[in-house]
């Protein structure tokens, strides 16, 4: 598996499995802003900023900053992931 260093966000496009593997060095914010992102993985790891962030910026991840730069992910699928999160 390629290892992705956090600055790379900015110029290359990684699939989701690339990017859960690198996790640990990437920080959320910039992940939210430069890559297209699945619902699942903004619920696991943008909204878990304690376990997951890098700084500061990331623990201010919000559901309506992944509805702004994740337009194919809709409110409703959102929530619906929320949801089944957090009954599991």
């Amino acid at each position: 598996m390629k290892l992705v260093q956090h600055h790379e966000l900015m110029y290359n496009k990684y699939d989701i499995d690339t990017l859960e593997h690198n996790i640990d060095r990437l920080g959320l914010k910039r992940l939210l802003t430069t890559q297209k992102l699945t619902t699942a993985f903004c619920v696991k790891y943008l909204l878990n900023p304690e376990e997951y962030g890098m700084g500061v910026e990331d623990e201010y991840i919000s559901k309506n900053d992944i509805l702004v730069y994740q337009k194919h992910i809709t409110s409703e699928e959102l929530e619906e992931h929320l949801m089944l999160s957090n009954n599991m």
